[in-house]
């Protein structure tokens, strides 16, 4: 029914991460399918208790909203987010012409994300999970003509099981949502951005022929992209699957022995520099830096290591993200091999004071 409300969406029996719970394997996919499937093309008929002003109102207000989560995350910032999404779904619960209902289950859809993403940034993954639920199953009540926004939710899902190590879980949402990619028409872009989600699930398991041909695929469709794709995916450029691809080379190198270590960490300072040179300032910048402080570590260069990762704590903004934290906490631990190089030290001896202090 389309009257369904914020509450109703959240409910115990329906949503995830229950007391902090991750969902994971069979049951995640399966209410995934069931979720992603065409909502109810039948709405109620009433007239709408907002008028056209009060709705573009909350939809430009959404879209300021929505930008938030790619700097400061929690604090007052969240609790403003929540609180447009509690108003949107007060309007909901209201009776309201069709076209004003999905309209606003649209923004609900977007606020909820935008939670969400703010959640899993900080590490709350229980909180995370359950906001993009309830922003997936918002979507069914948004209208076709917002289905494309269920992909991007999908894919951020996929993003979470990747960060938690559930590489099997974060292909097969991957595999749902190429599934709804095609069924949608989705432009290369976005299927670019799916078919690198694939690949990091490749490499996690190891399998490196999976890997290095999906990455091929993303790159030929990220090549192809002539006209821009929904705003969502405009933040996936060369820039962002460059540095992805590098980080997994990375992570391969990590899971191998020499010499096969060491060719996959040079692939992956290949792609990492060929991210920075296209970066500008933000977030991105500085996860590279530090990705590529990481794989130096790899190979044993601890001056190079320490040079990176100094350049990142010096890149401003992006500081703020608590992935970033957790990324430099990686790299204390995996720079431990390197204590003795002097200026791996110096960083190393900082980092517990500093931002990696224990708030």
């Amino acid at each position: 029914m389309a009257e369904q409300t914020l509450r109703d969406l959240m409910k115990r029996r329906e949503a995830f991460a229950v007391g902090g719970t991750i969902l994971v394997g069979a049951a995640l996919t399966e209410l995934l399918e069931r979720w992603t499937a065409p909502g109810p093309s039948g709405t109620r008929k009433g007239g709408s208790t907002i008028g056209a002003m009060e709705l573009e109102r909350i939809e430009a207000a959404t879209v300021c909203l929505r930008h938030w989560d790619e700097r400061w995350r929690m604090g007052t910032r969240r609790k403003a987010v929540i609180g447009q999404l509690s108003e949107v779904s007060e309007l909901v619960e209201h009776r309201q012409r069709p076209d004003v209902q999905q309209r606003l289950f649209a923004v609900m859809a977007e606020l909820a994300r935008v939670v969400g993403s703010m959640s899993f940034d900080s590490g709350d993954h229980g909180t995370a999970q359950r906001y993009y639920s309830l922003s997936l199953r918002a979507v069914r009540y948004a209208g076709p003509d917002h289905s494309s926004f269920g992909v991007r939710v999908l894919a951020d899902m996929a993003r979470q099981m990747l960060d938690l190590h559930h590489p099997e879980d974060a292909l097969d949402i991957t595999r749902l949502a190429l599934d709804q990619a095609a069924s949608l028409g989705a432009p290369p872009s976005v299927r670019a951005l799916l078919r690198t989600r694939e690949g990091w699930s490749y490499a996690r398991m190891g399998r490196v022929a999976s890997f290095e041909r999906t990455v091929g695929q993303a790159e030929d469709l990220l090549a192809r992209e002539e006209d821009p794709g929904p705003e969502w995916s405009q933040g996936f450029d060369e820039a962002e699957l460059a540095g992805v691809v590098g980080a997994r080379y990375r992570d391969l190198g990590r899971s191998v022995e020499r010499p096969e270590s060491e060719r996959f960490a040079l692939r992956s300072v290949e792609y990492i520099s060929s991210a920075l040179e296209r970066r500008g300032r933000g977030r991105g910048r500085t996860l590279d830096l530090i990705g590529l402080g990481r794989t130096y570590a790899v190979l044993g260069e601890g001056t190079e290591s320490a040079r990176s990762v100094r350049a990142a704590l010096g890149s401003g903004p992006g500081l703020a993200s608590g992935r970033v934290r957790r990324r430099l906490h990686d790299w204390y631990v995996e720079s431990s091999a390197l204590h003795k190089n002097p200026d791996t030290a110096a960083i190393r001896d900082e980092l517990p004071l500093t931002l990696l202090a224990t708030p």
